[in-house]
């Protein structure tokens, strides 16, 4: 049911997207005063550039496993698209190569990828200068800004990095500006300098807001959505407690202590917290566990941090690729080796510590986690909260 629902809103969010882009065209082709003629042609561009970019969100969430935070939520790409949509209309009031245009590739990269985000900015770019009339420079000029920015957007991840990109993009609008003005009008003037300068200004400005203000927003919903799926409502939750009450105790425990671990070492406590619930969901379809613990995970749209834990259980199929996974690898393998013991036998305090260290030292001496990027000093927090503070029995 979930799959279906997710279906429709899907299709409703398509259908959202290419009305708006047609509508923008219209718009666009009747505020420049074009011909009919060159309206029609401008709608039927219009229409194919919409097909293709639906085509590619498809094809990625289909082969390349976009979940919840990625093509799956359209309603995020259907909104920003209709931002980008108006700003398309509006850029037609500015003079010639004065537009912010890479804002657009920039902002779609972020909710989808630098593919999908430089496929949507041709798109903008292609109404925005078939309505304004501009040369083929003048198209090749946003063009080229807006491959620029989707494909900048990778380096803003790393905050340090911001005000570097920043300053890139300041010199290469500028640069853009002046040359491709230069080949349209044959002469270098200053009012295209200072329109390069202030454009480079602006959007190097907006482009780290913009990305610090999306992927705020955007790690907010994803907190969110983690915790939704755990939630006691969750249907997915409500099969697992009717499935087996003693796997269900055990995936809550999982969850709780690698929720409190990724705290102690500055990690996702919301991705370990939900890959720990999920980690034997596989169990509930029987053989092969991994591939069928993936397979509920994606029917159910989790995110993709949550299936790539799934993927990795019990390093079966691969090892533990990130802090979290090796985190929930390890709580995993210290509850069930306290589940399957009586309290008599772990009632003495020195037996839970010789436990927990024999299981570390074990799994870390296998080398299950040499590709988590896990520090000795994260191996050991977690030991001494399992030992000091987890509640295993």
């Amino acid at each position: 049911m979930l799959e279906d629902n997710w279906s429709w809103k899907r299709f409703y969010m398509i259908c959202i997207m290419m009305v708006s882009g047609m509508i923008t065209a219209v718009i666009c082709g009747c505020l420049s005063k074009l011909t009919p003629g060159s309206r029609i042609a401008l709608g039927f561009s219009s229409a194919l550039f919409l097909i293709i970019f639906v085509l590619g969100m498809e094809i990625y969430r289909l082969k390349k496993g976009w979940f919840h935070e990625k093509a799956n939520n359209y309603v995020r790409i259907a909104i920003s698209h209709g931002v980008c949509c108006v700003a398309t209309i509006i850029f037609l009031c500015l003079p010639s190569y004065v537009a912010p245009v890479m804002l657009m590739a920039v902002g779609m990269t972020i909710v989808t990828n630098s593919s999908i985000g430089m496929l949507a900015g041709i798109f903008y770019c292609v109404v925005w200068n078939i309505s304004k009339g501009g040369g083929v420079y003048q198209f090749l000029w946003a063009v080229v800004l807006l491959v620029c920015g989707a494909m900048i957007v990778e380096f803003l991840k790393e905050k340090e990095n911001q005000k570097w990109v920043a300053m890139v993009i300041a010199i290469f609008t500028l640069g853009c500006t002046v040359v491709f003005s230069y080949l349209d009008t044959g002469k270098i003037n200053t009012n295209m300098i200072s329109y390069g300068v202030c454009n480079g200004i602006i959007t190097a400005g907006l482009t780290v807001i913009l990305y610090r203000w999306l992927t705020e927003r955007m790690s907010h919903t994803s907190e969110q959505t983690l915790e939704r799926i755990i939630s006691e409502d969750f249907s997915l939750v409500q099969v697992m407690r009717n499935f087996s009450k003693a796997d269900y105790r055990h995936a809550r425990k999982v969850s709780d202590i690698a929720r409190e671990c990724a705290k102690e070492v500055g990690a996702d406590p919301f991705v370990a917290a939900a890959g720990g619930f999920y980690y034997r969901i596989g169990r509930m379809e029987g053989k092969p566990y991994v591939e069928n613990g993936v397979l509920l995970a994606k029917s159910n749209y989790f995110p993709m941090q949550v299936v790539q834990i799934l993927s990795e259980y019990n390093g079966e199929k691969a090892l533990p690729t990130t802090v979290e996974s090796a985190i929930v690898h390890i709580v995993d393998s210290v509850v069930a080796k306290f589940d399957v013991l009586d309290k008599n036998t772990l009632s003495n305090s020195w037996n839970q510590d010789i436990l927990v260290y024999q299981t570390l030292n074990e799994n870390s001496a296998a080398g299950l986690y040499d590709k988590a990027g896990f520090s000795m000093n994260m191996f050991l927090k977690i030991r001494d909260y399992l030992i000091k503070e987890a509640k295993l029995l």
